[in-house]
């Protein structure tokens, strides 16, 4: 099976300024998701490709000395506030596909700024898709700390409501609720290359371990996410991928 990885990261940031240059418990930020797919590639029998997407030169110049990963110059109409994440993914696979000259099987996005994840997480990601074969996404959730048909309201004028009405009286009884954590989500390539909307498809998902589901988007996530990390440090998963990013050329001490 061949795969294209995908770290889409841009130069500008309106939560927290240059978020994706970050240095992490003394890494570069992006160092954990490279270091993510390069366990992976150790521990299965798959061809990989690696691309990154940015208009950073910041961001190239990080991993300049990785020979492994193609770098993708991003267009101007996809650097903008309101780009879809979905278009940057595509216009990279289709670069990849023609500077690479093979197909892909699947390609797989992993967030740069989502250091929280194992290489678990990716077999799982790619087995969710191996069983059901009619997925055209599959992406990771965790679940949800509120249920629309049971604790979470909409306001209406002078008086407020479920957002779904329900007449449940307990979490238990209601429907199962996730969140989306944009840590991964796997495209199959044709529905990437037709399709402007997730949802558009037929969609999986997998669950991810609740890291208090913190996406980095302003300083306060950074430093919750750092705060807690020394804890998660204790779990093997998180702990493998920590372990391994020294042992990277690109980012040994030597």
């Amino acid at each position: 099976m061949t795969i294209l990885f995908t770290i889409c990261g841009r130069a500008g940031s309106k939560g927290l300024a240059a978020k994706n240059l970050k240095t992490f418990h003394g890494y570069p930020l992006i160092a954990y998701t490279l270091a993510a797919m390069d366990l992976f590639k150790e521990q299965s029998s798959h061809q990989i490709d690696v691309a990154l997407n940015t208009d950073s030169k910041e961001l190239q110049k990080t991993i300049e000395d990785y020979p492994d990963v193609l770098l993708i110059d991003r267009k101007k109409e996809h650097a903008t506030d309101t780009a879809s994440k979905m278009a940057v993914i595509r216009d990279t696979y289709l670069q990849a596909k023609k500077i690479r000259q093979k197909e892909y099987d699947y390609v797989i996005d992993l967030d740069l700024t989502s250091p929280l994840r194992t290489v678990q997480d990716i077999f799982k990601l790619i087995e969710k898709k191996k069983e059901h074969p009619e997925l055209d996404v599959v992406f990771s959730v965790v679940e949800s700390r509120r249920n629309p048909f049971f604790n979470m309201v909409k306001e209406e004028g002078n008086s407020v409501s479920l957002v779904n009405a329900s007449t449940f009286t307990s979490r238990q009884q209601a429907p199962a609720i996730y969140d989306m954590n944009a840590s991964m989500y796997l495209y199959d390539p044709k529905f990437l290359q037709e399709n402007e909307y997730i949802f558009n498809g037929n969609c999986g998902v997998i669950q991810m371990q609740d890291y208090m589901v913190l996406d980095i988007d302003s300083e306060e996530d950074f430093k919750w996410m750092e705060y807690i990390y020394v804890k998660l440090l204790e779990e093997e998963g998180i702990q493998d991928i920590y372990s391994h990013i020294p042992k990277m050329t690109i980012f040994s001490a030597e």
